[in-house]
């Protein structure tokens, strides 16, 4: 025949185990903020760097900034100059277009 398992009653937890599973609970929340207040001192110094860089990186844009608004201007001046060039040239290539037909006229007339 078999024996017949007895159902055995859990014991009630005493106080000193109840102490005991709340230290240690206790224990394992003050090391799980331990490491997140590390991760973040981490996390925090990641972001003053990336906040550097950013800070380098307006700087920057700036100075390009100021650079493109010279550029703009002496382009312009360029531009002008290079309109009044072009109109003198155009004036130019008209008188000498003009003489040229003289000189052809007068060649044959003379031949």
């Amino acid at each position: 025949m078999k024996h017949a398992q007895k159902k055995r009653k859990k014991a009630e937890p005493t106080l000193t185990g109840v102490m005991g599973a709340v230290q240690d609970l206790t224990e394992a929340v003050q090391t799980g903020f331990a490491r997140v207040e590390k991760r973040l001192d981490n996390v925090e110094g990641r972001l003053g760097s990336v906040e550097g860089r950013l800070d380098n990186v307006e700087d920057s844009v700036r100075g390009l900034t100021r650079r493109v608004g010279d550029l703009e201007v002496k382009v312009d001046e360029v531009q002008e100059t290079v309109n009044a060039v072009a109109r003198a040239v155009d004036k130019d290539a008209v008188t000498v277009l003009d003489h040229e037909r003289r000189i052809t006229r007068l060649e044959k007339v003379s031949a």
